[in-house]
């Protein structure tokens, strides 16, 4: 089926840019699957590619060189860190794990990593905060505090609609709750349609 915007495309152009406009309007799977009468798997599949795609643009445009922390092998005794950076008002937002549940400490972080210019450290199992730069820690730049604390809080509202998220997944949510902050003023939905027509689907 012709489709500018997906490769091997089995949905016309015309739903598929239903779906992106439905996408971007911050409707769930089941809410696109019932309005543009496509199967919830589909629905789900493109979705999980979007925002795959949206991860790799996310980290292409960029201005901050990102701090790769290997992830662990997922399993019982993994939890998950999240760091946050801004910049110019703009987001950075990284998720990494690390082996063991217990509180992590600024200490423990700087032993195992050096020091970051991420802004902001999230333990997402406790959900403890660590200021790790010195804008943030204290009396910094209180426009940039309130710019990450606005981040983090429209993410976690976001997260929490899916009452849950595969370790697998979580990374390309986290990277979809960085793209909407940073482009909150834009067309999302337009700007959708050039990347993936730019990079297209599968």
């Amino acid at each position: 089926m012709n489709n500018k915007y997906v490769n091997r495309a089995k949905i016309s152009e015309a739903k598929f840019r239903e779906l992106i406009r439905f996408f971007s309007l911050d409707l769930n799977a089941i809410q696109i699957a019932k309005i543009t009468h496509l199967n919830r798997n589909t629905v789900n599949r493109y979705l999980k590619e979007i925002r795959k795609k949206i991860d790799t643009y996310c980290v292409s445009v960029s201005t901050f060189k990102r701090y790769n922390v290997t992830a662990e092998k997922e399993g019982k005794n993994v939890s998950f860190i999240l760091l946050i950076k801004e910049t110019s008002g703009l987001i950075a937002a990284d998720l990494n794990s690390r082996k063991g549940r217990h509180e992590i400490k600024k200490e423990e972080w700087i032993k195992l990593y050096g020091n970051s210019e991420y802004d902001l450290l999230i333990d997402m199992e406790t959900g403890s905060h660590i200021y790790l730069s010195g804008a943030a820690d204290g009396g910094g730049n209180r426009m940039q505090i309130n710019r990450i604390e606005s981040f983090w809080s429209s993410a976690k509202s976001r997260l929490a609609k899916f009452k849950g998220l595969q370790s697998s997944t979580i990374r390309y949510h986290l990277r979809e709750c960085e793209f909407r902050f940073n482009n909150r003023d834009k067309d999302l939905y337009q700007l959708l349609l050039k990347i993936i027509r730019n990079d297209p689907l599968f």
